[in-house]
């Protein structure tokens, strides 16, 4: 204290450093809450924290950059339904899908915007949706086609009809009246009981064409399908009118002779009409279905659906595709029962609405069972590819397949594709169910010939190789394209060796282990279709090794995947000679057996040309590629891929082949996995923790540290 202050002005002193002290702790807590108040609220418009214990909602790279390039406005649209009584998992899908969409948007905000859209709720939202869908160019076009039938219909041929209707039931009505009682049961009566049906059906229908297209969504399709039966039905009735008159005036059943001039003088009085009627159904009948018909159809109140728009395309992303049941024999799957396809399903979606060119792949097959159909009927053997098609096609690639055996001419696509790649599979040799020797001709030149022919100079092409047994047995047979590949590309497939991976149980002891035909064990070179897949597990079955060692000139060739030289691991050129050892409790290497290391899959480049050569039989098919295992997580029950990077060689094979090494690896499509997402009451406490627990805390503190400052 100074020594000219007095007590009382001390006390006041005191007194206003305290009030400081207090007020400077209250105002810097109260900041503080303002600030993280504001954090988490741009934490939740931005999208930026992931809640899911397996990371499903942190894009990946390949999604990233194909948000980052995007050229085109993209909209987002969750109508995932809210409703005052919905059962408790409905609020975790549409969180989920809403905290999907932020980020999203989060990568790209200038050219990506998300949108939630109630369609129980907020009824003009959803209107504009639909006119804004219909104002898409690829649907535009397609509902001017229908528009302009109906318009036909409303402006010329419905007012026809009912002037036609009308006027014969005019003249019907006065040559009744002048035949009196005698007119019942004549033939004008018969007409005059269809006429009038017709004028009342004239107008239901018509009415119906008007509901179909003035309701909140217009219904093109049913309008159109209803002036399709109304053209047909009343061109058949009228008709058949003529017919019975013309028929009446011959049996000479006509009253007067002003009813034989009406009966005969019928088809020339509907001819015109007829005739423009015809004209009028087939231009309905030549109508293209339509796609806008279709997205609308998947757009219900309560279907959960999320779309992808863009000012030139929609795409609906289903809630069974985005949430598939971990175990389909589950009836009533709920939240916990789904796996979450998120990043897989939105980016593949985004990918087709972005990017237009068409790129082809054609399965080439020489005999055996179809790729894509099979499995229905009892003792049919299953689809090999159906899922694998499936893949491709969410990829925004057309899928196709080519008998060889049945025609030496491609497939023709319509719309024609800027790029067709072949995925070349060894031919099946002709099999006869009796075990006879077949009469069908083999795999020749010219089926190799056409294959080439089709792909050019310039072709792309994935040829699955790998060991197979022949004829007789396990002597293997011969690879059908390995001269055009050892010629042409310097890739020998040796067929002779099948790769075979022994357990080590003692000195140069070995036993053979279940799966042992198959390589997992694999190293993955740098390259960019196998950039990323070192963690990925996979399964190569029936390997044959690739010789490199004959260069073919101007190739060049990248090594994919290999094996380095290990015990246990061995081509082996003879498979009796371990057949016969197997009942022994260990096996030896056989003499002369290949050691390692084995090339496996190979990339090669010529100019233009391109192809990839996996030498791995079945490494593609859906047994393989689609295997999957139930496993106990932190997070419960989860189907994992047993072996996702399969299905990654094989589409970032078409990628790179397809020269669009950014779409490699994108949107996850190789796993599932199971979301587990905090409650909505977590959320909210973590939420409170953050914003008023801990600030009430350093308040309390903060008084304490005041009053003791006042003592």
């Amino acid at each position: 204290m100074a020594v000219n202050d007095t007590p009382k002005e001390a006390a006041t002193v005191g007194a206003w450093r305290r009030f400081l002290i207090g007020a400077n702790v209250i105002f810097t807590v109260i900041a503080a809450v303002v600030v993280v108040a504001f954090l988490q609220w741009v934490a939740g418009r931005g999208g930026y924290i992931d809640m899911t214990s397996t990371s499903v909602n942190s894009l990946n790279e390949a999604t990233g950059r194909l948000l980052e390039n995007l050229d085109t406005q993209v909209r987002l649209v969750s109508l995932y339904f809210e409703a005052d009584l919905e059962e408790k998992d409905q609020p975790r899908y549409r969180n989920t899908v809403d905290d999907l969409l932020a980020l999203y948007e989060s990568t790209n905000r200038s050219m990506i915007d998300s949108e939630w859209v109630n369609p129980l709720k907020d009824h003009e939202k959803r209107k504009k949706l639909i006119k804004r869908l219909g104002e898409i160019p690829r649907f535009k076009e397609q509902i001017d086609s229908y528009t302009a039938v109906v318009n036909t219909f409303d402006n010329e041929i419905k007012g026809e009809m009912v002037a036609l209707v009308n006027a014969e039931l005019e003249t019907v009505f006065d040559l009744n009246a002048g035949l009196g009682a005698e007119s019942a049961g004549a033939p004008l009566s018969e007409v005059q009981l269809v006429l009038e049906n017709w004028q009342r059906q004239l107008g239901a229908r018509a009415a119906e064409v008007d509901d179909y297209l003035g309701g909140e969504v217009p219904a093109y399709s049913a309008a159109t399908a209803t002036l399709r039966s109304l053209y047909g039905d009343f061109s058949k009735q009228f008709s058949r009118i003529a017919e019975f008159g013309q028929e009446m005036v011959r049996r000479g059943r006509s009253s007067s002779p002003a009813e034989e001039d009406f009966l005969a003088g019928a088809e020339e009085r509907y001819r015109d009409l007829l005739s423009r009627i015809d004209e009028a159904n087939e231009a309905v009948q030549e109508l293209e279905p339509l796609k806008f018909d279709e997205v609308i159809a998947e757009l219900t109140p309560t279907g959960n659906a999320l779309l992808v728009e863009t000012p030139e395309d929609a795409i609906v992303v289903g809630f069974a595709d985005l949430w598939p049941p971990i175990d389909p024999n589950i009836t009533r799957p709920t939240f916990k029962d789904r796996a979450f396809k998120g990043e897989e399903k939105l980016t593949t979606a985004i990918l087709r609405a972005t990017h237009k060119e068409q790129t082809a792949v054609v399965f080439v097959r020489y005999g055996g069972q179809p790729f894509f159909f099979g499995g229905f009927m009892p003792g049919q053997p299953a689809a090999r590819l159906a899922q694998m098609k499936g893949l491709l096609e969410d990829t925004n690639f057309t899928v196709a397949e080519w008998d060889l055996k049945t025609s030496l001419a491609p497939p023709e696509l319509d719309p024609k594709p800027t790029r067709t790649i072949y995925v070349v599979f060894k031919p099946t040799p002709p099999q006869d169910p009796f075990g006879r020797s077949s009469q069908e001709p083999p795999f020749a030149d010219q089926h190799r010939e056409a294959l080439l022919d089709a792909m050019g100079e310039n072709g792309r092409a994935l040829f699955v190789a790998g060991w197979a047994p022949g004829p007789f047995g396990p002597i293997p047979s011969t690879y059908e394209y390995d001269d055009y590949l050892n010629s042409e590309w310097g890739v020998k497939v040796d067929t002779s060796a099948l790769l075979l991976q022994f357990v080590n149980v003692g000195s140069d002891q070995f036993r053979f282990p279940r799966g042992g035909e198959s390589m997992r064990d694999v190293v993955w070179a740098d390259h960019d279709i196998v950039h990323g897949l070192r963690s990925l597990p996979v399964r190569l079955p029936l390997c044959a090794p690739l010789d490199l060692s004959g260069a073919a000139e101007g190739v060049t060739i990248e090594r994919l995947t290999s094996l380095p030289q290990r015990a246990g691991l061995w081509g082996a050129k003879n498979i009796l000679k371990y057949q016969e050892q197997l009942p022994n409790e260990s096996i030896y290497k056989v003499e002369g057996d290949l050691e390692g290391p084995f090339d496996l899959a190979v990339a090669a480049s010529k100019e233009e040309a391109k192809i990839v050569v996996v030498s791995s039989a079945g490494f593609a098919e859906d047994a393989v590629t689609m295997a999957r295992d139930m496993v106990l997580s932190s997070a419960g029950l989860q189907l994992r891929s047993r072996n996702p990077g399969n299905v990654a060689l094989f589409i970032n094979s078409l990628h790179w082949l397809n020269d669009n090494t950014e779409f490699m690896n994108i949107g996850r499509p190789i796993d599932l996995a199971v979301l587990d997402v905090p409650g909505e009451n977590t959320v909210r406490a973590v939420r409170a923790f953050s914003m008023v627990v801990w600030p009430v805390a350093a308040m309390a503190f903060g008084c304490a540290v005041w009053l003791v400052r006042r003592r």
